[in-house]
């Protein structure tokens, strides 16, 4: 399952960050890739936003991993990574990368998400941002997903939105 949505501004991508966050589950898991200020992390605190994270969210660039307690219960827990820093796969064992995706208490949001294709997690929700060269504060927002559980929670955002496209 693959769709898009074109945003117009900062604005409407940290919106679109809403509309998915309020779809999600402890132990979601959505990759977030783009070039660098694509709006990783707007979207990224959109997500927040709406899980019920009351305080500012910033890129974790220099931390890798930050995480915010949620207000309104189960999943009690964001995690945002951010893998631009790292260069070898192995520093993912470092972090317990795939030990914290797995906590089922947890929200997990990881830019650069797709950096180490070859060690995705087995569940996620892939988010891809494309800035429009012409016209710079458009973005393509495409949204796919891997395994069950996400396809679910993909469904559930893609029924619930009526400007998405289906993607060729």
């Amino acid at each position: 399952m693959s769709y898009y949505e074109i945003t117009l501004s900062e604005e409407e991508t940290t919106a679109l960050g809403r509309r998915l966050g309020s779809c999600l589950q402890g132990g979601s898991v959505v990759l977030i890739d783009g070039d660098l200020g694509a709006g990783k992390t707007r979207l990224a605190q959109g997500i927040a936003e709406a899980l019920g994270v009351n305080c500012p969210v910033t890129s974790p660039t220099f931390n890798l991993v930050l995480e915010y307690p949620l207000t309104r219960g189960l999943p009690s827990l964001l995690r945002h990574f951010d893998l631009y820093r790292l260069e070898d796969p192995d520093q993912l064992e470092d972090l317990d990368y795939f030990g914290l995706l797995e906590q089922q208490d947890a929200v997990s949001v990881v830019e650069w998400g797709s950096k180490f294709a070859a060690h995705l997690p087995r569940d996620f929700i892939q988010v891809t941002l494309t800035v429009d060269q012409d016209h710079p504060h458009e973005r393509r927002v495409e949204l796919s997903c891997e395994g069950e559980s996400s396809l679910v929670q993909l469904s559930r955002f893609v029924t619930a939105e009526t400007r998405m496209y289906l993607s060729d």
